[in-house]
């Protein structure tokens, strides 16, 4: 079957899809975007996968009050692109008051028409 080249506007288009479907927790979109054997680290060290990513959204343990993101840099090879992107929030997890900046590294890779991340990490930045 053929393949789409990725592009850096797919990757923006996902990226801003992501992000819109995170703030609301659209677990819809996010299972679209999310794949099946996604990996993941959290600034704990701890690994998350596409399952737990989805149970937090659908349980609502995290709140985002107030966001915003900046695609800070996308690098393309092939069928897979690499992003990095700065998230600015204020909200709750699990009820603890949450405020600050994010990087994300995200892995996205393509399959048939679609992107879907397969690897991701996050952390606070100071």
């Amino acid at each position: 079957m053929y393949k789409t080249e990725i592009t850096r506007e797919n990757v923006v288009e996902a990226e801003n899809k992501l992000f819109s479907a995170q703030l609301v927790s659209n677990v819809e979109i996010l299972d679209q975007l999310l794949h099946d054997d996604l990996l993941a680290v959290a600034p704990t060290g701890e690994i998350i996968t596409k399952e737990m990513d989805l149970n937090s959204h659908k349980a609502k343990t995290m709140i985002i009050e107030n966001a915003s993101i900046e695609i800070d840099n996308i690098k393309i090879m092939d069928d897979t692109a690499l992003s990095i992107v700065t998230m600015t929030a204020k909200g709750k997890m699990m009820g603890t008051p949450l405020e600050g900046r994010f990087r994300y590294f995200r892995v996205w890779k393509r399959f048939d028409d679609e992107l879907k991340i397969i690897g991701a990490s996050f952390m606070q930045l100071p």
